[in-house]
């Protein structure tokens, strides 16, 4: 809150001063700050130029801003009345900055259409204290990703639908040479399991939930899989990551968690040279019911632009079915519409289908200023809990008492 209070009035001047996004010329000109790479950096000057061609009255100034410090510039942007107009922003972004009253609310903008039309894990990042502040561009959830051949050669024509499916199917395909799932110590691949069996991080009313009794059922499930023996071998988490895939990607684990952005690796090894053996499908459901986290981009507009309805336009229109549909088909990313997803191409690709299926079950973390913290300190004591160096119980005792430190 003190952060807050000294930024306002560190702001108050602007109020007067102003965004310089439009001149005494009839033509407004919009700065844009994208986090893209390259290529997802010429797509987006591609349609900025469709929407400049419909919209001659306003000029679109793409700029690309390195990731790792974008966040931090469009701080120090604002307080120098040096702010873009529109942002790219990382969802765990959204919420600081409109806890510090730099963002423009959108509440009267967004039409309900829309609203109806963005998968709600996504468009929940964009809330806060019960006012919109952008709408999603770019979506992700970590689904269940399998090896169609392994499964049917072990007697499985589908993926587990349920935890005990999934762990009395990981057993059927374990054996000497091969090994049923995948465990990661990385706390986001972890979440779904917290959620299926009824366990949560924060509520909306920041009651913690990470040591709550399903919490705890679903890391013991967890250590179950690992118990059973049907995981990976070698119960070390060093360079998980990249054994992981080379596992899959060689048919040594018939199963893992993992995001859209692992496909394209996936679909380079041995096993997937026929990509239609890769499979995906949504993260099986406990006794609570299922979920996966979301990650992605939203686009914001500042608080102190000087053409706010101009800029609502460019985003929309960035944001359309049309140009979603587009966006995905060039460079692989998941729409946050869930009407694109009725493109004729991408009803067609078994991907985007997946991975649809997983966001329909999405679940959001906290959307608190605090948000993109919290994974910390569960990251830290997940491999403690795993390799059995503190009991499950004490494990999640401590990150409840970091989290109630952050947050209080």
């Amino acid at each position: 809150m003190l952060r807050r209070i000294i930024l306002i009035i560190l702001l108050i001047p602007l109020f007067l001063v102003g965004c310089s996004s439009s001149s005494e010329s009839s033509k407004v000109t919009l700065e844009f700050w994208t986090t893209t790479a390259e290529a997802e950096t010429t797509a987006l000057l591609d349609i900025a130029k469709k929407f400049e061609k419909q919209h001659p009255s306003i000029k679109v100034d793409v700029k690309e801003v390195e990731f790792g410090k974008a966040q931090n510039q469009f701080k120090t942007a604002t307080l120098s009345n040096q702010a873009p107009d529109i942002l790219r922003s990382d969802i765990a972004w959204t919420t600081e900055f409109a806890d510090l009253d730099i963002l423009l609310p959108l509440d009267d903008k967004v039409s309900e259409e829309d609203k109806e039309d963005y998968f709600e894990s996504a468009f929940k990042y964009n809330m806060y204290e019960d006012h919109i502040y952008g709408i999603p561009m770019v979506t992700d959830s970590p689904a269940l990703i399998y090896n169609k051949r392994m499964l049917k050669e072990a007697g499985f024509n589908e993926a587990p639908k349920t935890m005990d499916e999934l762990l009395m199917m990981s057993k059927a395909l374990t054996n000497e040479n091969q090994y049923g799932v995948f465990i990661s110590p990385d706390s986001y691949y972890a979440l779904p399991y917290v959620w299926a069996f009824g366990g949560g991080m924060i509520s909306d009313d920041k009651e913690i939930l990470i040591n709550n009794e399903g919490s705890r059922n679903g890391i013991n499930f967890m250590l179950k899989l690992m118990n059973e023996k049907v995981v990976q071998p070698e119960l070390q988490f060093d360079n998980w990551n990249q054994v992981m895939m080379d596992d899959f990607k060689a048919g040594k684990v018939a199963m893992i968690i993992n995001g859209p952005w692992a496909t394209t690796d996936i679909l380079s090894g041995a096993e997937f040279k026929n990509a239609e053996n890769l499979g995906i499908a949504p993260v099986p459901a406990g006794p609570a019911g299922q979920g996966s986290p979301v990650g992605g981009h939203n686009l914001v507009i500042s608080n102190y632009t000087q053409a706010p309805d101009e800029a609502y336009q460019f985003i929309e229109f960035l944001n359309n079915r049309e140009n979603q549909a587009y966006l995905a088909k060039e460079l692989g990313i998941l729409p946050t519409r869930q009407s694109a997803y009725e493109d004729e191409e991408l009803l067609e690709n078994q991907i985007f289908q997946g991975f649809k299926s997983q966001l329909e079950v999405a679940t959001s973390r906290p959307v608190i200023p605090e948000g993109p913290l919290l994974l910390n300190d569960f990251s830290t004591y997940l491999p403690k809990i795993l390799l059995k160096e503190v009991s499950t119980e004490e494990g999640l005792n401590r990150i409840e008492d970091s989290w109630d430190y952050l947050i209080n």
